[in-house]
């Protein structure tokens, strides 16, 4: 993940360890997240017999509102489906994120 982060040019110093992000979902009005599929998928924390079952991962489901980009609703690396997808606080925002991104982008300096 450093290395992509770094590819795109985001300054390390910018970016939070785990429990510092953690910390900020609870006073969070919204999370966007682009692609991540089992880092951000409550199994880890609830599911003893899930395959990821203990791995550390983003507590987003504790923000008010999480919008999920992705191509499509395939599993995982971990071949698993994310229960955060159903969620009555969850909304799939289907397609590639440089063009979802842009639109959005878009659509927000119309307001």
């Amino acid at each position: 993940m450093n290395v992509l982060l770094a590819e795109a040019d985001v300054e390390y110093s910018s970016l939070l360890v785990m429990k510092q992000a953690n910390d900020e979902f609870p006073s969070t009005y919204m999370v966007l997240i682009l692609g991540a599929n089992d880092i951000e998928n409550p199994a880890a924390k609830t599911d003893p017999s899930s395959t990821i079952y203990g791995m550390p991962v983003l507590d987003v489901e504790l923000s008010k509102l999480v919008i999920i980009n992705k191509r499509s609703m395939k599993p995982s690396y971990a071949g698993i489906e994310n229960e955060l997808f159903l969620q009555p606080k969850s909304s799939m925002l289907f397609g590639y994120a440089k063009s979802v991104l842009q639109q959005l982008v878009s659509e927000i300096k119309t307001l």
